[in-house]
């Protein structure tokens, strides 16, 4: 009689046992699935800022370009000053030239 109780107190304990494994397997289930939701989320964080870098760098590209085009509208602008005094000087010259003669 003495081995069945002890036999009843294994089973008890192996009750228990099975209670908190599937108390473990549990958490370890939930800790998987958060896990592999953190992971998606990381890879489209990944993606997102992969795309907001590739938008950063054309945004630098053309921000460049735009600075050049603007010295260089700056450079024709005062190059046709610079065309324009000589070409009212060539024509003055000129005009002295036919009221000379």
């Amino acid at each position: 009689m003495v081995k069945k109780k002890a036999d009843a107190d294994q089973m008890t304990l192996s009750g228990r046992e099975g209670e908190i494994l599937a108390r473990l397997h549990e958490r370890v289930e939930k800790a998987i699935g958060m896990i592999q939701e953190l992971r998606r989320e990381r890879d489209t964080l990944k993606a997102r800022l992969q795309e907001i870098e590739g938008r950063s760098k054309k945004h630098d590209v053309d921000t460049n370009r735009l600075v050049e085009l603007e010295e260089d509208c700056d450079r024709f602008q005062k190059e046709r000053g610079e065309i324009r005094k000589r070409i009212e000087s060539i024509l003055s010259n000129l005009e002295s030239l036919d009221a000379s003669e």
